[in-house]
């Protein structure tokens, strides 16, 4: 069975400030579960804030 978080739990387990999450949300960086006015995290909705962005190409040069 899969545990819910609250903003404080996953943030903790992030290591990272609840202001940071919230901000991730805002911008789509990690996924949620609403219900209402609650919002709650799974373990998958965690793991996914870390997975690899996709990055620029390595080619791009500055003159």
């Amino acid at each position: 069975m899969e545990r819910d978080y609250t903003y404080a739990e996953a943030a903790e387990k992030l290591r990272i400030t609840e202001g940071t999450l919230r901000r991730w949300v805002s911008k789509g960086r990690i996924s949620c579960h609403r219900l209402g006015r609650l919002v709650r995290f799974t373990d998958e909705d965690l793991a996914s804030a870390y997975r690899r962005s996709p990055a620029l190409p390595t080619t791009t040069r500055r003159r």
